[in-house]
């Protein structure tokens, strides 16, 4: 039986865990090699030993079927950054403060505001960020517009019927 046979079926299993081989000491010989490695640790993890075992493993509410277990205990998501409840109300904020600064650039009616607001409030956390990344793109657009607008409206002349009649066009 080869040091592969060993360790790679079990560690295929997820049950096994392969130390360091301590080599032999070989008389007269350039050094250690495979074939004289003198010992082999093979051994079961014993938390997975404890996590696959039915009566021992904790339970998992049912609106978490499919998240991944941390070492501490604490279930995640994979695809998600681990946000503490304080990260979401701080994201929530900005992006209530970046929803109502755009509603003021483009100039919303209230209806629109309160609707925009209410879906992204009582939204799913999945789409906080990508919700704040839009949004933010929107603003800074906006912004872009509005101070493109500005100095356009500084370099250019207005002619008023007042303006007309003085020069003697009217």
């Amino acid at each position: 039986m080869s040091l592969a046979d060993l360790i790679y079926p079990k560690r295929n299993r997820g049950v096994a865990t392969a130390t360091p081989a301590t080599p032999a000491t070989v008389k007269g010989g350039n050094g250690p090699s495979v074939a004289t490695v003198a010992t082999v640790a093979v051994a079961k993890s014993r938390n997975l030993e404890a996590a696959n075992d039915p009566t021992t493993a904790p339970t998992i509410p049912d609106d978490c079927i499919g998240a991944l277990q941390s070492a501490d205990g604490g279930l995640y998501l994979p695809w998600g950054p681990c946000l503490s409840a304080d990260d979401v109300r701080r994201m929530r904020g900005e992006l209530v403060a970046l929803i109502e600064e755009l509603a003021d650039l483009e100039q919303w009616d209230s209806g629109r505001r309160d609707d925009v607001l209410t879906r992204a409030i009582r939204g799913p956390l999945s789409d906080l960020q990508p919700n704040m990344h839009h949004f933010h793109e929107r603003l800074t657009e906006a912004r872009a517009e509005k101070e493109a607008r500005a100095l356009s409206e500084s370099r250019s002349f207005r002619v008023t019927d007042a303006v007309l009649r003085a020069r003697g066009y009217l």
